[in-house]
Formats: structure tokens, sequence, C-alpha cells
């Protein structure tokens, strides 16, 4: 069993981390839970032997590998993706190597001699641990672990160097997740996986039979791949043998009586207090007067409730009724040199539809989002705008057309409405701008935090229909919770690329599989989707097999 005893840490005043005791039972999957700041990414560095506790001793069991994948990975190179991922075989390599000079040794030393007993029980013990952990065919799992996260054949003798950091971060991930680890520590690990790579990860940590420790902005991963909640908060971790939406559940009962106790325990202070400075100077009550001072003394007070499991609510500003078809594309022709993306396709959003774009990566979704936001010319065919329709779309680099002096509060300010404006500060908040976090300056916000900025400011215009590509991406767990209240108490049409799982079995009343120059409808959420694929899939395998038995 994992175990920490007494661990603290503290950055300058602030206490992340007060004496925690916790335990990880062995083969536990765990996702870790809590809000921004509150010390999941600290306690998985201190796990990983990374970062040096204030105070505290931590317990692994005897033997065990640890394997951590970071939020960032930094100057990856040199080596190719291929080359990258194989090093996680690196030691047992050098278990292969010393298996074989103790057995050069045991032919070359005297059975009679004392030395030989020696190099025997150190031939047995690496054996022992070969039994254990050794592998035979290094090559093949390897390509498999690569492939499901997403690279291609002709991707494994690329440079690292040549990718994005979103593939070097999936090159990292293949690495730790071929080692195999006894404790595998992943914070984070879906933040640049697309849906397929995704699955792919799900199914292999649900499988994982080693001890699993993770943080994680993707609910239905958490509620798939993990088993036990760790609530960080307040510098103490809280353990629910649970996944992530029963952990929701039970954390929301609790505090609702947490809530009633307080407010319970506050009116009874109040009446207390009320009866002592009402009779506090009446000889004939003193007596009494007294035993209720006391008795306020010797109350243990409660706290006040959390309040960070409130989830803001915020409503979409709408543009005027639109008409009953919201945007439109006929026979729409579009190519990337040589390579023809849509062959003349028809799709049609009418008005209050959600739709989710699907297909694996470099099918078209982006593509199509473009053509529909008009961002992108048709090279055949037709675009359509309905009656009274206004459009907004979001995608990654709108976040450089923000007014770069501007503070963060300021620019968004510049889009509020009347209705909106007094929703600013909260709705800021909710998407982890904080405190004196508002008036940072745009120029000075990394990427991520003006992706974060450039979604806020959208949301609070007024439009009927919303084109968005990745908007949960850079999101907390939090903040997509209020993104998908707004956008299911919305009345406009929606379009989205996501690979959020979530979002997409609760947010689509349609789907469309784009992909082969083709765009094919499917009705109902991505699960309905998935489901209706399955059994075409399975009737033309019927079919398929009928001529076959005929012979």
């Amino acid at each position: 069993m994992l175990s920490l005893a007494g661990i603290s840490k503290r950055y300058g005043s602030q206490v992340v981390l007060d004496e925690v005791a916790w335990g990880v039972p062995d083969g536990a999957r765990v996702g870790l839970a809590g809000p921004n700041g509150a010390g999941k990414s600290t306690i998985l560095r201190i796990l990983a032997g990374e970062l040096e506790p204030d105070a505290g001793t931590i317990a692994l069991p005897r033997g065990a590998r640890v394997g951590h994948l970071p939020q960032h990975i930094l100057g990856l190179g040199g080596e190719t993706v291929l080359g990258h991922a194989l090093a996680a075989f690196a030691d047992l390599h050098a278990l292969e190597r010393r298996r074989a000079d103790l057995e050069h040794q045991l032919a070359t030393v005297d059975p009679q001699r004392d030395e030989y007993a020696a190099i025997m029980d150190r031939y047995v013990a690496v054996c022992e641990e070969w039994d254990h952990r050794g592998r035979y065919d290094i090559e093949s799992e390897t390509e498999s672990v690569l492939h499901g996260l997403g690279f291609t054949d002709a991707d494994l003798d690329r440079d690292l160097g040549e990718l994005s950091g979103g593939w070097q971060m999936r090159a990292a991930l293949a690495q730790v997740l071929l080692r195999r680890p006894d404790v595998l520590l992943l914070d984070e690990p879906t933040n640049y996986l697309d849906l397929e790579a995704r699955t792919w990860l799900e199914e292999f940590l649900a499988a994982y039979p080693g001890t699993l420790i993770m943080v994680a902005h993707d609910r239905y991963v958490l509620d798939v791949a993990v088993n036990h909640i760790a609530e960080v908060l307040h510098g103490k971790v809280t353990d629910y043998a649970m996944n992530y939406s029963r952990y929701l559940a039970e954390r929301e009962t609790r505090l609702e009586q947490a809530r009633i106790a307080y407010e319970t325990q506050k009116e009874e202070i109040e009446r207390i207090e009320s009866f002592i400075s009402r009779f506090r100077y009446q000889a004939s009550k003193a007596a009494l007067v007294q035993s209720r001072v006391k008795q306020l003394e010797r109350l243990e007070r409660l706290p006040p409730p959390d309040g960070h499991e409130r989830t803001l609510k915020i409503r979409l500003p709408e543009a005027p009724r639109g008409g009953r078809i919201t945007l439109a594309l006929g026979g729409a022709r579009k190519r990337y040199g040589e390579r023809e993306v849509y062959g003349g396709i028809d799709v049609t959003i009418e008005r209050g539809a959600r739709v989710a774009l699907v297909g694996p990566n470099g099918a078209g979704k982006t593509t199509l989002l473009k053509l529909l936001a008009g961002e992108l010319a048709l090279e055949g065919g037709t675009r359509t705008v309905g009656h009274n329709v206004r459009i907004g779309y979001f995608a990654q680099d709108h976040a450089e057309a923000l007014d770069m002096n501007r503070s963060a509060l300021e620019e968004v300010m510049s889009v509020a409405t009347m209705e909106t404006a007094p929703h600013v500060r909260g709705l800021l908040g909710a998407f982890l701008f904080s405190g004196d976090a508002v008036e940072k300056r745009v120029g000075v916000l990394s990427g991520g935090e003006r992706s974060r900025l450039a979604l806020a400011k959208l949301l609070l215009e007024p439009m009927n229909c919303l084109l968005l590509d990745e908007p949960t991406n850079h999101l907390d767990l939090t903040a997509k919770e209020v993104l998908l209240d707004a956008l299911l108490a919305y009345h406009g049409s929606i379009v989205i690329v996501a690979h959020d799982r979530y979002i997409l079995d609760r947010l689509p009343t349609q789907v469309i599989e784009v992909g082969h120059g083709r765009a094919v409808r499917y009705l109902g959420n991505y699960e309905d989707y998935l489901r209706q694929k399955a059994a075409a899939e399975e009737a033309a395998a019927a079919a398929a097999s009928r001529p076959a038995r005929a012979r």
C-alpha cells in the first residue's frame, strides 16, 4: 500500500498540503479532484520524488517502480518517435545484460569456489525479476501503443523536434505507459488527445494492473477509468470509493448536510447571544446568563460550508429569432493542394439544432466548421446564411485577435450588454480568472489563458448560431460544467467540435461524421451515433457473409 503520513507543503505563505495522511491500496485507480491550486499536481510530484515535502513521510511498496507524466514536457528532440517510446525498455535491456553477464560468469567460474554460490544467488534474483517484468514482443507492443495514441506508421521515424507540443506530450505518454510502472502518475493526460485516442486511453487505463493516480479535466475518463476519487481541498485529502459522478452526488449530499448543520448552529448561537444581551444586567437572571455564556464557550463552532462546489450559472444572450434554416452548404467542395477534403457535400443546420462534428484527426472537422462560418472560401457549391442569423465563431487562434493592451476584465466588458455586465466577473472566475488575475494585461497571458478569455468574450455576445472548435481545451471540470449548462439552456443553433466524451454525450441532438470527402448525419448524441454505427457495421458484416455461406 502506498501511503502519505503528515505530508505538508507550502509555497511562500500559501499552505497547499497540511499534514496530509492518505493511503492508496495496491491496484486502486484514483482520480484526484479539487479546485485549481488545491495541490493535486503537488501530490503527484511528491509521489514521483520530484518535489520534497516540507514535512512528513512517503511509503511505497517494496521495490515499487513509479512512472510520472507531468502536465508539460519541454524540449523533446534529437530522437525519433519510435526511439523515444522504446526508451521505456532501457531498464529491461539492462536487466538482460546483467542476466547474460551472470550466465557467462556461471559458465566460467568453478562451481566449487565460494563465489559461485554468490553469483548463482544474484542470477536467481535477476531471473525472478525478469519473470515478473520481462516482455518479449517489445516493438509490436510499442507500435500498438503509439497507434492507439494517434501516431501513424509514417510518424514513427519522425524526429520529435519536428512535432508540436501536443504530439510530443503523446510520445511522452506512450513512453510512460510502456514502462508499466507499479504506480502510474498521470497529470492531465487527455489534454492533447483527440476523441479516438482518449477512447483508447480509457480502455488501457481501465485494464491497467498497477496502481493509477490521475488528475484529469475529463469527466468521462474519471467515470470509466477510476474507482476512487481523492478530493484535495483546504490542504487535506478525503477519499471516496466511487467514480466521479457518484462522488459529485455524494459531495452535494454532504455539503447540504453541512449547510443545514451550520445554519442550525448559527441560529442557536444567535438565540443564545440574544438571551445574554437581553438579560445581562438583570440580577435575577445572572445565573442563567452565566450558564449561557459557558454554553457558548464550550460550543465547538462549525466552519462555514465550502462554497467551491457551487457552480456559476450563466445565460447566454441571444440575438433575435432567425429563420428555420440557420446555415446550409450545397454541393460544397474544398481541397488543399492535391488532397480533396470535400467533394460536393450537403449540410443543413436548422434553428435550435445542436450538432457535433466527429471524425478522426485530419478528416476535415475544423475545415467544415470554417466553411460554415465563412472563414474559408468554397471551391464549388454554395453557402447560405438564414434570415436574421448572427454567427459567433470560436477557434483556438481567435485568441490572437484580442486587444493585447487591455486587461482581461476590460476585454470582456467591451462586449458585455446591460444584462450580462453584472455577471462578467463571475464568468471570468469560472474560467479561472479570479482576484487580481482579471487585471492582467492580455499581452502577458499564456496561450491557454487567452483562449479561455476569447471563449468568455464570445459567450457574452448576442448570437443565435455558435460554431465552436474545441471550446473545452484549457478548461477545468468546473468551467466545463458552466459551459455545458449554458449551452444546454441556449436556444440558438450550435455546431461543435469537441474531444470531451461527457460533452458529446450530453449536448448534441445530431452528429455529423466527416471523412473521405463525405458528411453523414446521425440523429441523437455521440452514444446514439456509436450504437447506430455498430448496428450498421454488424448488418454489413452479416450481409457480406451470406454469399460465402451460400457457396
